[in-house]
């Protein structure tokens, strides 16, 4: 409310009181406008009310309002001069006035004022006791009404401060969560997953714009004209509407990584990876679950991809591999070879044999016929016989390559997958070393009774970031890669994957500039584990 409005309105009580009294006054004893003070009060007290009217108070300071209520206390001062007839009393509505707008000074200022008009213009009885007496009573009641409102004032503005600060607190808050959830709605609909909050009977809370891609939604959440359809195979059959991805998560079911295929708005076939897990929710939204759904159609095509490069690849690489065993037995067969040279066949030969193993391996996996690791190895065999294949290369590039520790290292596993583990670490140590350099391979019992192989070479090194990602199919650093050094990225993946089957453990420590050590373990014992 304007200042205007507020002084109107305490002014129209101030007057309507005055008014009805100048009425009564009219009708029960008249001769009082013959009191010119009296009169004097009743036309000061209508001046005051029209001149509240023209003054523009909003153009003025806030302290001129006080002239409202003063020039009231004024004019009920001037009809104290009626005898008889306590006007005083009047005094409470200009008091409240300035005690509610302004200090406890001005209020203490207008009880002077009043007290003024008591000695003068009150004083009937001539008898200075009675005048000190009225004088003393009106001032305390006064002073009273006065300080209590004064004191309520203060304590009301500290609440409506207080009260203020608070909410601008609470719309700081407000702000700030609206920001958080524009940033996580921003951050959710970024993702390439797609996420749907579902509540009971399926209703849909909330969706991420991966999901209204899918799915062939709008902004809204609701269905495009031709939306997705949910099959359970590729050109299968339509997934019923109660067997939806939807209709199961708003039933509470719990899913963890179930395909489904969609034939999406763009007439593409899709296969999704699903997962519906319960997360948590208010009372009143009942349960929510929510939905992930991964787009693996692009993985499942690769994968497809290598599965089919990898069988031909199986497949034309026997035929050469026969050939080179067939002639290689031919030659071993001749008396008049150098004795280095059928030296040299007997490696190529042995080479060829584990290439065809290799090969058939492969296949064998593929079809994923599982075999049990249970014969008796050596370790100190297959890592002497592995370094015996590699020391030509080692020897053309001036490295040293050295086997040491125990004499056996027993283990029960597949010597054959062992080995091929092995040649592919010490095949990367003999790669990756300058010239000039050397392999350091040690067979050791570890602390814990497993078997330990450590391979440890003076190349180039990898950082911690090469190290993390190593057995990640196809990897290969940015050094190897400038290097020219031939791979395909799947050796390390192939050597986790026989330390894995055999029970063992396979860790890396690593570092640019300082080389490279592995740490084979296998336990000792005689197990029955499936190979991968």
């Amino acid at each position: 409310m304007s200042r205007r409005a507020s002084i109107w309105r305490w002014q129209l009580i101030f007057i309507a009181a005055v008014v009805a009294i100048a009425v009564f006054v009219t009708a029960l004893k008249p001769t009082l406008f013959g009191v010119p003070f009296f009169t004097a009060g009743l036309l000061l007290a209508l001046v005051v009310t029209t001149a509240t009217v023209v003054v523009p108070w909003d153009r003025l300071p806030p302290w001129a309002a006080i002239a409202a209520p003063l020039a009231d206390v004024i004019a009920i001062g001037l009809t104290t001069a009626a005898p008889d007839i306590r006007l005083g009393f009047l005094w409470v509505i200009p008091i409240t006035w300035i005690a509610t707008y302004f200090s406890m000074l001005a209020v203490m200022a207008s009880i002077a004022v009043c007290a003024g008009f008591l000695f003068t213009l009150g004083n009937q009885s001539g008898l200075i006791s009675d005048v000190a007496l009225r004088v003393l009573i009106t001032a305390f009641a006064l002073g009273f009404l006065g300080a209590t409102i004064r004191i309520g004032q203060r304590q009301s503005g500290a609440a409506r401060r207080l009260l203020h600060r608070r909410s601008e607190q609470i719309n700081r808050i407000a702000r700030r969560a609206e920001t958080h959830e524009r940033r996580v709605t921003e951050i959710i609909d970024a993702l390439d997953t797609a996420l749907v909050a579902v509540g009971d009977g399926g209703r849909i809370l909330k969706m991420n714009d991966a999901y209204r891609r899918l799915y062939g939604r709008d902004g809204y959440g609701a269905a495009l004209p031709a939306p997705a359809v949910e099959y359970d195979d590729r050109e299968g059959e339509p997934i019923p509407v109660d067997r939806t991805v939807i209709a199961r998560a708003g039933r509470g079911e719990h899913v963890d990584g179930e395909r489904v295929w969609l034939y999406d708005v763009e007439g593409t076939w899709r296969a999704l990876e699903v997962r519906i897990q319960a997360i948590a929710s208010e009372e009143e939204e009942g349960e929510v679950a929510l939905v992930r759904i991964e787009d693996v159609t692009e993985a499942l095509a690769l994968a497809q991809e290598r599965r089919t490069v990898t069988a031909i690849l199986n497949h034309e690489l026997r035929n050469p591999l026969t050939a080179i065993v067939g002639h290689v037995d031919l030659l071993l067969e001749r008396e008049d070879l150098p004795p280095r040279a059928a030296d040299q066949l007997r490696i190529v030969a042995s080479a060829s044999e584990r290439m065809q193993g290799l090969v058939t391996t492969a296949l064998d996996t593929s079809r994923a016929r599982a075999r049990q690791l249970s014969e008796p190895v050596d370790l100190r065999g297959l890592v002497e016989a592995s370094v015996d294949s590699f020391q030509p290369t080692a020897a053309a590039n001036r490295l040293q390559v050295k086997v040491s520790g125990a004499q056996t290292l027993l283990i029960y596993g597949d010597a054959f997958r062992l080995r091929q583990a092995i040649d592919n670490v010490v095949s990367n140590a003999v790669k990756y070393t300058p010239a000039g350099g050397h392999v350091d391979i040690v067979l050791a019992t570890a602390q814990d009774g497993r078997a330990e192989v450590v391979v440890a070479d003076t190349g180039s090194g990898m950082s911690p970031d090469d190290v993390a990602r190593l057995f990640q199919p196809y990897f290969r650093s940015e050094r190897a890669e400038r290097s020219g050094i031939p791979g395909t990225g799947l050796g390390m993946v192939v050597v986790q994957d026989v330390v894995t089957a055999h029970g063992g453990t396979i860790d890396v420590d690593s570092a640019l500039g300082r080389g490279t050590r592995m740490f084979l373990r296998f336990p000792r014992r005689q197990e029955r584990i499936s190979a991968a």
